[in-house]
């Protein structure tokens, strides 16, 4: 199978009013809407704040109780049981750093 690469011509360095409202007029209309169309409501948003930080805690306790000494992993027969959980463990940490770099981590109702 054969690409053809056409060359795209460079943009120009300026351009006159008249041909860019020329250009503009003849543009195909954009049908994905606008950005407002798809921005979540404030309702929709808090929801998924305190979810966040629901599921945050959630996990920050999980993750305690598998790191105490008295844990009952000791239990646990056989090592895939305790790759699983390590594993998950990593998974964990990973996504709650995601959560921190995106700003959310411990404000269940931010505005931002």
């Amino acid at each position: 199978m054969a690409f053809i690469v056409q060359e795209i011509p460079p943009a120009p360095e300026s351009i006159s009013h008249k041909k860019l409202k020329k250009l503009f007029s003849h543009a195909k209309k954009d049908l994905t809407g606008t950005a407002d169309d798809y921005s979540p409501s404030t309702v929709q948003k808090e929801r998924l704040e305190k979810l966040l930080f629901t599921w945050a805690t959630a996990s920050k306790e999980l993750l305690e109780g598998l790191r105490e000494e008295n844990s009952s992993l000791s239990e646990l027969k056989g090592a895939n049981s305790l790759l699983a959980l390590g594993a998950m463990e990593a998974h964990i940490n990973m996504a709650l750093q995601a959560l921190r770099a995106s700003g959310k981590d411990d404000k269940p109702f931010s505005k931002g």
